[in-house]
């Protein structure tokens, strides 16, 4: 499910996604938000409806690339391109997630130079002061 789905024009693109979201998880089947959300402000309210709804819910983590992002939006014709006052924005409100914002899990997602992607769990702290990180056979491929 993705905003940039909806007609330009439309109004309270948040409620009506969060409106489909939650007709989705009722369905009993899943959804997958494609949307940049930046901060705890936007993906604050998808976890507490998610959790709502009892279902399991995973951040993807794409670390920023502000010149590739650049490069790749202006390949873009016409309203799909965003004004890059948009990306400098965005990049300026973007926070990596974490279990701590209420994740049930977060991956980390990187270009892997061949068209496609590589995913990993995200290393995170873990509590009362043990190391934490990934378990040894979950290591970030080297490419």
């Amino acid at each position: 499910m993705s905003k940039d789905l909806f007609p330009r024009a439309a109004r309270n693109k948040q409620r009506r996604q969060m409106r489909l979201v939650e007709e989705t998880l009722a369905s009993g089947r899943p959804v997958a938000v494609d949307n940049t959300n930046p901060s705890p402000r936007e993906w604050g309210p998808l976890i507490a409806l998610g959790h709502a709804m009892g279902a399991t819910v995973t951040a993807y983590w794409f670390p920023p690339d502000l010149d590739g992002s650049l490069r790749r939006n202006a390949a873009r014709q016409g309203r799909e391109r965003v004004p890059d006052v948009g990306v400098h924005d965005t990049l300026r409100r973007l926070r990596r997630p974490s279990l701590a914002d209420g994740f049930d899990a977060v991956h980390e997602v990187r270009f892997d130079g061949a068209g496609g992607f590589q995913v990993r769990p995200l290393p995170h702290p873990a509590p009362h002061g043990r190391r934490g990180g990934l378990p040894r056979d979950q290591s970030w491929p080297a490419s």
